[in-house]
Order: C-alpha cells, then sequence, then structure tokens
C-alpha cells in the first residue's frame, strides 16, 4: 500500500471529455464473459448491436496471471469457466489445487481467459465494448491497461478516471463506470495495486479513493444536456454505497450485474419501496455503516494522504452524505437547499440489473431521442414439474443449461435412493454394483483416459488409484459383469491431465497383485456409441459370458 492505508494519486489521468461519435443506435448490455471474449462477438450478431457495455468479470487475466490468483479463487473460476472443456472441468473441481494449477499451465490453449488472443490481435472485438471490472480480475492486467502498455481495439475500460460519451441517437450519453466489489473493510486498502486501482490474489474490489476520483472526474464533465448513466459491477440496489453515488452524480440510468439471475431486472426505486422514507432509510444505513469505518481509521488516514488525496476523500463523504430529503417536516436533518422535497431520482432514476452473458442481456434501443430497453433471458426450465426430479435453485455463472452439472455425491445418493426404491429390496452389495453400473454411463467423457486391462479378481479401486497416484487420478470406472456381479478384468482411469496420462501409459506392463497390465489410450466411443453390454457395432471383442 506504498506505506499508506490508501494509494498515491493519479499522476495523469485520461481526459475525461473526449466525445465519441458512434452512428450506432442498439447498445448491448451483458453481464459476467467471465474470459470468454469471443462470446461478445457472437452475442453483438445475435442482437443486432452496434455497441456493447459490459459490466465487470470480463476475464481481465493472462497465463503469468495464475501465480498470482489464490487457490480460494481460482476453484471459483474453473467452476464456473466456459473456456475449459465440461470433462475436464469436472475433474479440476475434484483434484489437487497443485494438479489444477499444472493443467492449466501446461493447457495448449487459455483455460482462464481469451484475453491473451485479443492482445495479440489474433481475435478482435467486432464492436466497441465499453466495460467496468468485475470482483474476479488480475489487477496487474488493468494497470497495463491503464498506462496503455496493453491496448485492444475497441476495447474501453470504464473508471473512475475514464468517461466517455456517445453522441448516438439523437441522444448525448454520457458512461461513468465503478469496478469491483463494494467490501466495507477494504474500502481503504488498495492490496498490491500501485495505482488508485485496488486488487490482489486475483480479485478486485472499489476504494473510497476511487469514488472520490469519480466525482471529479464527473464534475469536470458536467453538461445538462447529456443523458448520465453509471456502470457498476456490484448492484446498487444491494449496496446502498452505490445508490447514493448514483444520486450524487445525478444519473439517469443505472446497470450493474446480477447475482447469476435467469431473468434481467429493471425498477426504480418507487416501483420496490412504498415511501420516500424507506428509500432515505435504506441508505442511512449505508451512511452510518461507512461513518462508523471513518470513525475508526480517520486519524490514521488523514496522517497519510497529500490534499489531492484529501479533497478525494472529501467527495467521498460528500457522496456517503447524499440522502433523499425526509418528507417529515419536523426532521431538521433534511434541511436541504432543494426547492422541494421529494426526491427526484426516487421516480426518474431507472436501474438495469443484468443475468450472466449466457443467459439473457439487455438492449437499450436509443433512436430519435427516446432511450428503449429490450429484455431477454433464458428463464428457468419448469418441465420438472412434469416429473419426480428436484429443481436445483442456484445458478452458476454463465452455466447454458438450466440445471447445473450435479456433483459426484449428489448422483451417489440418487443411485442408492434407486436401488431402495426400485419395488424391492435389496442388499448392500446390490446398490454398491447399481452404483457402478450408472456411475459407468454418466461419467463425462475424458480426453486423459486410458484402458487398464488384465486386473486381477479382487483388486479395488483404491489399489489402481494407489498404483497410478491418488494425486494423478481423476476417476476409476471398473465395469461390472450384470450376472456375477464381478468386475470385467479391466478399467477405465481419468488422469487430471496429459502429463499425469503419459505417466501413467509409461507404467505399461507392470504388474498389480501379481498381475501383469495391459495399459493403452482408452477407445472413449467404445462404452457409449456401442450396442447392447457396451459393444460398438464393428467391435470384436466377444460379448461377456
Amino acid at each position: 500500500m506504498n506505506g499508506s492505508p490508501i494509494p498515491s494519486s493519479v499522476a495523469s489521468s485520461p481526459k475525461p471529455n473526449d466525445i465519441l461519435l458512434v452512428d450506432g443506435k442498439r447498445i448491448l448490455c451483458v453481464a459476467d464473459i467471465k474470459g470468454s471474449l469471443s462470446q461478445l462477438n457472437q452475442l453483438a450478431r445475435d442482437a443486432n448491436a452496434h455497441m456493447i457495455i459490459h459490466t465487470g468479470d470480463f476475464g481481465f487475466y493472462e497465463r503469468a496471471s495464475l501465480a498470482r490468483i489464490s487457490d480460494r479463487t481460482l476453484k471459483h473460476l474453473i467452476q464456473y469457466s466456459t473456456l475449459i472443456p465440461p470433462s475436464i472441468r469436472t475433474r479440476l473441481n475434484n483434484a489437487p489445487i497443485d494438479q489444477v494449477r499444472r493443467t492449466i499451465e501446461t493447457a495448449p490453449q487459455p483455460y482462464l481467459s481469451e484475453f491473451p488472443d485479443f492482445l495479440s490481435l489474433s481475435k478482435q472485438l467486432e464492436v466497441p465494448v465499453y466495460t467496468v471490472w468485475g470482483v474476479c480480475e488480475d489487477v496487474s492486467i488493468l494497470e497495463k491497461l491503464r498506462s496503455k502498455e496493453y491496448t485492444i481495439p475497441n476495447l474501453h475500460i470504464l473508471d473512475e478516471a475514464t468517461t466517455h460519451l456517445l453522441d448516438v441517437g439523437g441522444v448525448k450519453l454520457r458512461l461513468f463506470g465503478l469496478g469491483g466489489a463494494v467490501i466495507q473493510h477494504k474500502l481503504f486498502d488498495n492490496g498490491d495495486g500501485t495505482d488508485t486501482i485496488a486488487g490482489g490474489a486475483g480479485t478486485m474490489w472499489t476504494t473510497a479513493l476511487q469514488i472520490g476520483e469519480l466525482v471529479e472526474t464527473a464534475q469536470k464533465v458536467h453538461d445538462p444536456s447529456e443523458t448520465r448513466l453509471l456502470v457498476t459491477h456490484a448492484s446498487p440496489g444491494r449496496e446502498g454505497l452505490l445508490a447514493q453515488l448514483a444520486l450524487f452524480l445525478k444519473v439517469d440510468f443505472t446497470i450493474s450485474a446480477g447475482l447469476h439471475f435467469r431473468y434481467g431486472i429493471v425498477y426504480n426505486e418507487f416501483s420496490t419501496q412504498s415511501s420516500q422514507e424507506l428509500y432515505r432509510e435504506r441508505l442511512l444505513e449505508s451512511q452510518h455503516t461507512f461513518l462508523a469505518l471513518w470513525d475508526s481509521i480517520k486519524a490514521q488516514v488523514e496522517s497519510y494522504v497529500d490534499d489531492h488525496q484529501a479533497r478525494l476523500l472529501q467527495n467521498t463523504l460528500d457522496v456517503v452524505n447524499r440522502l433523499p430529503p425526509s418528507l417529515d417536516p419536523s426532521d431538521d436533518a433534511s434541511d436541504y437547499s432543494h426547492a422541494s422535497r421529494e426526491e427526484s431520482a426516487f421516480k426518474n432514476l431507472w436501474n438495469f440489473n443484468l443475468p450472466d452473458a449466457a443467459l439473457g442481456w439487455i438492449v437499450l434501443d436509443v433512436h430519435h431521442g427516446h432511450v428503449g430497453a429490450e429484455m431477454k433471458s433464458q428463464g428457468f426450465n419448469f418441465s420438472y414439474r412434469r416429473s419426480s426430479h428436484t429443481p436445483y435453485t442456484s445458478s452458476p455463472a454463465l452455466s447454458t443449461s438450466t440445471h447445473p452439472s450435479r456433483s459426484y455425491q449428489d448422483k451417489k445418493s440418487d443411485w442408492v435412493h434407486d436401488a431402495h426404491t426400485n419395488g424391492h429390496s435389496t442388499t448392500d452389495q446390490d446398490s454398491q454394483d447399481e452404483r457402478h453400473i450408472k456411475r459407468q454411463s454418466s461419467m463425462p467423457r475424458s480426453p486423459f483416459a486410458i484402458f487398464v486391462g488384465n486386473l486381477q479378481g479382487d483388486v479395488t479401486e483404491e489399489d489402481i488409484r494407489q498404483f497410478f497416484g491418488a494425486e494423478s487420478v481423476a476417476d476409476v470406472r471398473i465395469p461390472m459383469d450384470h450376472e456375477t456381479k464381478k468386475h470385467k478384468g479391466h478399467c477405465y482411469v481419468d488422469l487430471v491431465d496429459n502429463l499425469a496420462m503419459e505417466a501413467a501409459l509409461s507404467k505399461n506392463g507392470q504388474t498389480l497383485l501379481d498381475s501383469q497390465l495391459s495399459i493403452n489410450r482408452s477407445n472413449q466411443g467404445e462404452s457409449r456409441r456401442g450396442g447392447r453390454n457396451g459393444r460398438s457395432r464393428n467391435s470384436m471383442r466377444p460379448a461377456p459370458k
């Protein structure tokens, strides 16, 4: 933190009053692309959009970012990635973190983000994209973009020091942006950032200094003829501090990321609060939380700041003290200079909260001075109500399936349930056999699978894992004979990555429990595209006895 609880001020900021003349009229608003940058081009084509506003978790990562990402954040990125093939993602979710890092590091294609492909110009953005950063980003990448060390054509970062004016459809649309998570105890900590950008360990958050600088930027370009739009990653509907910022900047619209909802949300405070007093009370709570933090660290902060930083912090305090007037005439604290106690933003400030990019979007259609809105969302799949299956309530980011992939433990519970509700009682051994059979048919295909033959009769899954190294094995599938209830003398082993697979193949001919093993690459289609008993139509292998 450069010896200070807050970062040093920006030496030079991009000019905030540059006007970008854009002929297009349709502005696509999306959230949480999570490194799948090519998807932006497809979404723009699908929505017939001329430009894009993106609300964070863009995927500002490169290969070198891997060493800077914490284990917890990396696990989150893997879980919700659309760049990683599903079969590999399933294994990585259950693999030791060292194996996860090695797989990502040696993968031929980028698993964290397509950002390097666009940086090298091997891929390009087809329309202008205006984005804030989200929670899961690399602060080092953002600093390189700000310093112009990194540039990508058509990519424009919205931050506290940069604003853009779009002259489109008869409207002068002013864009402001503030990225990162709003975390109260980090508002005065910039982590690994060396500028006003705050972040570390692969995550980003908002600081008080950023809020103050955004206010300064907005004041420099104030023009009552403009329509103001605030883009944030966190939602002003949940973060009172952002709602206060929107009030202070006098914006007409806010656009933010959602909580991985399957529907977009459009609202004003009048539609969700029965009175202006309730609106005021919500922001009062935000004010009290911030001021309690400020009182506890004020002396320390003021001993470090320079004059410019002090002005920015005062801007932030002005935001915190911006509240809707009280409608109670006896409330002296509401003595504003407003001619009326009615807060115009209560009815006239509209908030757009977006689903993830794979689940939907909102299009602002600007035409002849009108700003229209179109919404598209994938929504929920209610077909489960026609069956006995229980729906899932979670909504993982960028999942293209209405129901997320289920874990092995979830499936295992179902298999046990099925074995005991099939019209007759079963033994524990029968249940175990049923689980083995269903597990075979439900496992995803793996590019790192091997076939292990000539297994000894009483070999177990644990024996196989120990033979190849438990840290290298993602899964073991042992086909069982329906009649004898014994394994068929072979199995399929899924390794965590290519290196682990090559090491396993090198064990061909070695012995396990006095049996010399035959180890080869797996014929992936044999057990899935074949006919009865798992045999391909062209297979020469005889049916099991």
